[in-house]
C-alpha cells in the first residue's frame, strides 16, 4: 500500500484528487491501428506537442481482448526508457468502460519511408537505431 506524506501527516491508501482535467488542443489525426487511433495534441500552457493514442478497437467483437492488449502495451511502454523508443508521459485507463488513452512524446520528423527515399545513405544508421530499440525491449 502506498502512502502520501503531506506536512506531518501520512495518509496510506488515500486517493489524491487533482483539481481539474487537463485540456489539449486537437491538431490532427495521425493514424489508426488495431487497438487505437492516434492524434497530435498541443498543450497551450507549456507550448508542447504530444501524441495521444485513444483505445478505439477496429472490431467491436474483439473489444475486451484488444483492451487487455492495450493495457499491456500501456504498462510496457510506461516502464521503458530508451532514446529510440517514444516516452509515455501519462495514461488514463477506464476498465469498466473499456476506454483508455496513452499520452506520449511527439517526435518531429518525416515518415521513415519518405526519409529513406530522400536520404538512402541513412539506412544503416536508422537500422542500427531500430535494432538498439528492439534489443532494449
Amino acid at each position: 500500500m502506498s502512502s502520501l506524506i503531506l506536512g506531518e501527516e501520512t495518509m496510506s491508501g488515500s486517493i489524491v484528487e487533482f483539481l481539474r482535467k487537463k485540456d489539449f488542443e486537437l491538431i490532427e489525426e495521425l493514424g489508426q491501428g488495431a487497438c487505437g487511433r492516434t492524434v497530435l495534441l498541443h498543450d497551450p500552457i507549456i507550448d508542447e506537442y504530444f501524441v495521444c493514442k485513444k483505445y478505439s478497437p477496429i472490431s467491436e467483437a474483439l473489444r475486451d481482448t484488444l483492451f487487455d492488449n492495450f493495457v499491456r502495451e500501456t504498462k510496457l511502454l510506461h516502464r521503458l526508457n530508451h532514446i529510440n523508443i517514444v516516452r509515455v508521459f501519462n495514461y488514463y485507463l477506464y476498465p469498466e468502460q473499456r476506454a483508455g488513452y496513452i499520452v506520449m512524446e511527439y517526435v518531429r520528423g518525416s515518415d521513415i519511408e519518405d526519409h529513406l527515399a530522400a536520404h538512402p545513405e541513412d539506412i544503416n544508421e536508422i537500422f542500427i537505431q531500430v535494432i538498439e530499440g528492439f534489443a532494449h525491449l
